[in-house]
């Protein structure tokens, strides 16, 4: 296990029926999939190994990402990130939803530096406003795994249930626009011109 290095994970197992079409593969504004976009984060932000998680190997599976089948299928993302932590290599494994088209190295260095500066948080999760996005965090495997994994068999689903049973944190500096998600295309039209000001570099 590694002392300081750092695993990445992308959850590609949803079904995504309010989008319409796969998200991993999805490219809503011309810069590539989300799997790729999370991809390059994660790679960005010094992950060494990355992995994404759930589904079908995609036939645009980026460079250096190994296809992980979900050990819990279609039971929701609490087995896909119990996946991703049995399968790291290191303990810190950054685990993100491949659903947000704006992430980028730079907030998930500040979610890893967050989780290396206390070595007692079991998971550092971003939080904007007052909801927490567990599917933005940075999990310590030593610290959570056997949390998980126990509740997991208890017949919880849901990350966010547990955040109060392990020893969490909260990232509340996150910029709310680089964690955005796109769930359908409503959230797409919303997101362009948004798209449109970071191409011009407002």
């Amino acid at each position: 296990m590694g002392a300081t290095g750092l695993s990445g994970a992308l959850l590609t197992g949803g079904r995504s029926k309010r989008l319409g079409t796969d998200k991993a593969s999805f490219d809503p504004f011309g810069d590539g999939s989300m799997l790729s976009i999370g991809a390059a984060a994660l790679r960005e932000a010094g992950c060494t190994e990355i992995a994404s998680v759930g589904g079908e190997r995609r036939a645009d599976q980026p460079a250096g990402v190994v296809h992980l089948e979900d050990l819990h299928p279609d039971e929701g993302p609490l087995g896909g990130i119990i996946t991703a932590l049995q399968w790291a290599s290191n303990d810190l494994t950054v685990v993100l939803a491949c659903d947000m088209p704006f992430i980028d190295g730079g907030a998930v260095a500040q979610l890893v530096a967050r989780a290396l500066g206390d070595p007692l948080a079991a998971v550092v999760v971003a939080r904007v406003g007052q909801r927490a996005q567990p599917l933005t965090a940075v999990w310590r495997r030593s610290r959570a795994l056997e949390e998980l994994t126990r509740s997991f068999e208890a017949g919880v689903r849901a990350p966010r249930l547990l955040l109060s049973q392990i020893e969490c944190r909260f990232a509340d500096d996150m910029d709310p626009d680089r964690i955005l998600d796109i769930d359908s295309p409503i959230d797409v039209e919303r997101y362009a011109r948004l798209s449109e000001r970071r191409r011009a570099g407002e």
